[in-house]
């Protein structure tokens, strides 16, 4: 019987505990307005860096509003949300707000680079994400948010901290395992530009002690035969190599050109033929190989190699974006909520005296008691006018009922006057409404009714004595009789009542 396989591409190896975590900070990205192709990118990168966190594959509208989104974040648990938008003067502006109360902190992107230009930069610094490092929120690294020495006090420096400091969860490194830290957000403060810079890098681990060259190598054969399209996979060239060391420790190729150095240093020629080597110390000393980022692996990291013990060098791997912000302005409350945007606590290009503070406060305190006296207003009149509809409504249904009563009313009417005449009258004298005694007719005729009867049952029995004792020739007799007979039945007949015609 075969072994049954086992499902990679679709389900997560091994329990991830921190995607489980209900309660740690969740977060939307998105566009307001119309912008350009390269900020909708700028967006979806974005939506990278804070996963798992964030709405990844939310979808916006064309005609969906900032309080559109404010509405559905209380139920979905969202607690930061960061909108990008595009002004008048076509500068990206890029506001981050802590829900469901503020503050509102408004930057200016002076520049950015997407993750894609990083990758086609092709400098040796940057790489392209394998993949798996979304799992797991990154390390938040702020630094220099502290004000200089010699300036003026910049209490904005701390809210900003704090506001970065509370998109993601914080870290407990007794519970945390050391793979779950695959990535690190670095956002850095400027004091004598006044920018804000945020960079975002891959952790990557790999052996110490072992140059470029042969790195390539262990990984061209650890590649398993399959073919594939990544760098790192690839096979070596060493058809213009006659030994291995050529490929190890010489710079040009055989035909004497120039190959490019891979660590950045010019190739030494001690041979004068245009055939340069690498010395040793060239050789030995990569990137990979200085102690001062080489540790000992406290556990298993994540790659080919990486268990507990070894000795690991540690690189960071630029994959973007990168955004340069000025900071414009802090704003209690939030921007497009109902109760609007409210006082400025810091603006980069307005200063203000005390005075004209307490005088702006004052008339922001006044249009909110305006905008609260006209919001109950409204709410009166909604409710008069719903009382209304639902009084007419009333009105309308107990007419309609009304109405109603008294056509069945006019109905029952009619329908009592057609059962009375189809009726007969009993009070009629010789009319009876019994239909059992079919003979109460004949008992009123008492005497009448009984003499006819008699003397017409003795004339018929005259008539058989009288047929009996004449012959058969005397037929006019008997024929007068008969109609004497007669006569006499209908002398005593008296005629029946007509029954009235019905209306």
């Amino acid at each position: 019987m075969g072994k049954r396989r086992r499902k990679t591409r679709t389900h997560l190896k091994g329990a991830q505990p921190e995607e489980d975590d209900q309660s740690g900070p969740r977060s939307f990205v998105v566009r307001s307005g119309a912008v350009t192709r390269s900020t909708n990118q700028l967006v979806r990168d974005m939506r990278k860096v804070m996963e798992p966190g964030t709405a990844s594959r939310l979808k916006e509208r064309h005609a969906a509003r900032l309080r559109d989104y404010l509405v559905m974040a209380q139920p979905l648990g969202v607690t930061h949300i960061m909108v990008f938008t595009l002004t008048e003067a076509n500068n990206v502006h890029f506001r981050m707000a802590r829900l469901p109360t503020g503050p509102t902190l408004t930057f200016r992107v002076e520049r950015y680079s997407l993750m894609k230009d990083l990758v086609n930069a092709s400098l040796r610094n940057l790489g392209k994400a394998p993949g798996g490092e979304y799992r797991t929120p990154p390390l938040l690294v702020m630094n220099n948010f502290q004000t200089p020495a010699g300036q003026p006090p910049k209490p904005h420096l701390k809210l900003i901290t704090s506001m970065f400091q509370g998109l993601f969860p914080p870290i407990q490194v007794e519970k945390s395992a050391l793979p779950s830290f695959r990535r690190v957000l670095l956002v850095s403060y400027h004091p004598e530009s006044n920018l804000i810079s945020i960079r975002h890098y891959n952790i990557t681990v790999r052996p110490h002690g072992v140059s470029r060259r042969v790195r390539k190598i262990l990984n061209s054969t650890t590649a398993g035969g399959k073919e594939s399209l990544s760098k790192s996979s690839r096979k070596v060239d060493l058809s213009n190599a006659d030994d291995i060391a050529d490929y190890l420790l010489k710079r040009n190729k055989r035909d004497g050109s120039q190959a490019p150095s891979e660590a950045g240093t010019e190739y030494t020629d001690t041979t004068g033929t245009g055939t340069g080597w690498d010395s040793a110390s060239e050789t030995d000393g990569s990137e990979a190989e200085s102690d001062s980022n080489a540790v000992d692996l406290p556990e298993d990291y994540v790659g080919r190699g990486n268990k507990k013990g070894e000795r690991r060098a540690v690189r960071l791997v630029e994959v973007g974006p990168r955004m340069e912000l000025r900071l414009i302005k802090i704003a209690e409350g939030l921007v497009g909520s109902k109760r609007g945007e409210g006082e400025t606590v810091f603006h980069e290009f307005v200063a203000k005296t005390k005075s004209e503070a307490a005088k702006q406060k004052a008339e922001h305190e006044a249009r909110l008691r305006t905008k609260e006296a006209r919001r109950k207003q409204q709410e009166a009149n909604v409710a008069r006018k719903q009382a209304e509809k639902e009084a007419k409504q009333k009105a309308k249904a107990s007419k309609a009922k009304a109405t109603a009563d008294e056509d069945g009313e006019a109905e029952e009417e009619d329908d009592d006057e057609e059962e009375e005449e189809d009726e007969l009258p009993e009070h009629v004298a010789g009319f009876s409404s019994d239909e059992d005694d079919e003979f109460e007719y004949e008992d009123k005729f008492g005497p009448a009714g009984g003499a006819a009867t008699k003397g017409e049952d003795e004339e018929e029995v005259d008539w058989d004595e009288e047929v009996g004792d004449v012959s058969e020739g005397s037929d006019e007799e008997g024929d007068g009789q008969d109609d004497s007979g007669s006569e006499s039945e209908e002398e005593v007949r008296a005629p029946r009542p007509v029954a009235k015609k019905r209306k």
